[in-house]
């Protein structure tokens, strides 16, 4: 790894553990100038004194990472998940190294990323509980994240180079939120670090574990068509309101001020076979046609809500994931090219775009009671009518393929392919 992504590495990492800007962390690093922790210390690293804190009274303490990357398909990219856990066995901090642990959940699929897509790897979110014994501050809580955070973005890349700094993200969680998960997941680890020490072994509860830990949903869309996500358990936010640094929602506060609130479900199966047939027989003209329905479907919501409010916007097909790098494709590619298309009659197809803005606005529509994500289910449905007919060149018309002296630009058409086949454009040379 050169010395500039190791920089970058530890920057990412001083800002997972404290929330300091990219800026702020990059000062901060100036004072900090320790080598990478690995599977064993580095030369030339000095032994922490007491570099199992039991001499001081040190208590064990676990903290939970939630990290989503890129990882390659296969067992390679499920490997991960040891190669996470083995990473941790020695952290360094400015003291020298001491011993710590990891559990880690997963890898498991997901699309909660807002990640754009890389040949040959998969979305994947694993949950890393990293435990120590330390004397606990305010202070030694964040330099141990941060150790433990450079320890595992580290060992990431150097085993998976194509891995760069935008497919790589981690987070430090509230111990609830930790727990909550464990118990959601009910299974053992995926992997532990393979020669933990044995006094770091016996690990506590994230927390004080509650009685009961309601289950609640990730994601919920407000009788408004704003999405929410949780940030901890019943705590929601918004891109918004992230943004603009604004105090996370109760559940109870959110369903009273903004419900009746819709839990974001996955689409129904029969829905998704719907849209494979669908896409499927109409050949060359599903991509436009399905940029069509839903540029049509969206002008429709919009029209609807400026009835209502005067306000000609609408976010009802993006509140389901209004984050994530499918929902932001989607919404730029059916308002550039959808509406560009709309009146090219020879490269649409009627029948496919009515089933397509029937079965998506049944998903959508408040009087459902539960919201399916769109931009992801859309994909899912295309994927496996490409899959049946026989690839992109049988569902997309000359216009999308590239090279074609008549083809949109390149970024127009593989910005479509990303998002409905789920992986870069083979020819873009990613």
């Amino acid at each position: 790894m050169t010395k500039d992504r190791t920089r970058k590495l530890k920057i990412r990492a001083v800002m997972a553990a404290s929330g300091r800007t990219y800026g702020e962390a990059a000062a901060a690093l100036e004072q900090w100038t320790v080598p990478d922790a690995g599977r064993r210390p580095p030369a030339g690293v000095p032994m922490a004194p007491d570099p199992l804190r039991q001499a001081d009274s040190g208590e064990l303490f676990t903290a939970p990472l939630m990290m989503v990357t890129m990882l390659p398909r296969g067992q390679v990219g499920l490997d991960a998940a040891q190669l996470i856990a083995d990473a941790c066995d020695y952290l360094i901090s400015r003291e020298g190294w001491y011993r710590a642990r990891a559990e880690v959940y997963g890898p498991r699929p997901t699309r909660e990323t807002g990640m754009p897509p890389l040949t040959g790897h998969m979305p994947a979110m694993l949950l890393v509980r990293v435990s120590a014994r330390r004397r606990w501050t305010a202070e030694t809580l964040h330099d141990f994240l941060r150790d433990a955070i450079t320890a595992i973005l580290s060992a990431l890349v150097k085993e998976h180079p194509r891995i760069t700094e935008r497919h790589v993200s981690v987070q430090a969680l509230p111990p609830e939120t930790g727990q909550q998960i464990v118990t959601v997941q009910q299974g053992k680890p995926d992997a532990l670090t393979t020669e933990a020490h044995p006094s770091l072994t016996e690990l506590q509860p994230l927390d004080d574990e509650p009685d009961e830990i309601g289950e609640y949903p990730f994601r919920v869309v407000d009788r408004q068509d704003v999405g929410w996500f949780a940030v901890r358990p019943a705590r929601y936010t918004n891109t918004l309101l992230q943004s603009s640094g604004g105090e996370p929602q109760s559940l109870d506060d959110l369903d009273a001020e903004r419900g009746p609130l819709r839990t974001v479900v996955p689409a129904p199966e029969e829905d998704l076979e719907r849209l494979r047939d669908a896409l499927a027989a109409a050949g060359t003209r599903a991509t436009a046609s399905l940029l069509v329905a839903l540029y049509r479907l969206a002008r429709r919501h919009a029209d609807q809500e400026y009835e209502r409010s005067e306000r000609r916007q609408s976010s009802r097909l993006y509140a389901g994931g209004d984050d994530t790098w499918e929902t932001q494709a989607m919404r730029s590619l059916i308002w550039v090219l959808g509406v560009d298309l709309a009146d090219k009659t020879r490269r649409l197809d009627e029948q496919a775009m009515q089933e397509v803005m029937t079965v998506v606005d049944q998903w959508v529509t408040p009087e459902a009671g539960v919201y399916v994500e769109v931009a992801g289910s859309v994909a899912r449905a295309f994927q496996a009518a490409a899959a049946r007919a026989g690839g992109w060149e049988v569902l997309a018309d000359r216009h999308f393929q590239p090279g074609d002296r008549f083809a949109h630009s390149v970024n127009a058409v593989e910005g479509t392919y990303a998002w409905l086949m789920g992986e870069p454009m083979p020819s873009a040379g990613r």
